[in-house]
């Protein structure tokens, strides 16, 4: 399973992205100045039985907002002077403002430590999705590492065989 995620509308070309292979979850996640020059991507390999859960929640990146109504204003300010500069930054203001919406997938370490996975709002049902694979992945590690119902099995199945002969 392979998914990809909008970060932020200014660079909707540059995907998240969130992939399990094996017994690794392997995730891509670029990077940008303000949301528009990119600067590479940060590339992870965790392998399940290192992930403890998988959360996710809602932030708003208050500096990207504060930098988005700062640019609307601006751009709405310019509008006398320059129509076509005033719609531009004022445009650009507006998508950051959205872009600062962002739902965030956090995979808790057995370490102690996290690794957060930050997509724009409106890619929520997409990122519910993937933490549901992710959990299924976990759970399939805990049901093979359970030693109590593999010993239970065994037993069941010693019982079975016994009664048999």
């Amino acid at each position: 399973m392979k998914k990809e995620f909008i970060t932020s509308y200014l660079t909707f070309y540059m995907k998240a992205t969130v992939e399990l292979a094996g017994d690794f979850i392997k995730v891509a996640n670029p990077n940008s100045i303000l949301k528009v020059i990119p600067l590479g991507v940060r590339n992870k390999s965790i392998p399940v039985n290192q992930v403890s859960s998988v959360d996710e929640s809602f932030k708003l990146d208050l500096k990207s907002f504060i930098w988005g109504i700062i640019f609307i204003l601006i751009g709405l300010s310019s509008f006398k002077s320059s129509l076509f500069a005033g719609v531009l930054i004022t445009i650009y203001g507006a998508i950051t403002v959205l872009s600062s919406f962002q739902t965030i997938m956090s995979l808790q370490l057995t370490s102690g430590g996290s690794y957060d996975i930050s997509v724009v709002v409106f890619e929520k049902e997409n990122l519910a999705a993937c933490k549901q694979e992710i959990e299924a992945l976990i759970q399939k590690r805990y049901d093979n590492t359970n030693v109590a119902v593999h010993t239970e099995k065994q037993t069941e199945a010693l019982v079975e065989a016994l009664k048999n002969k």
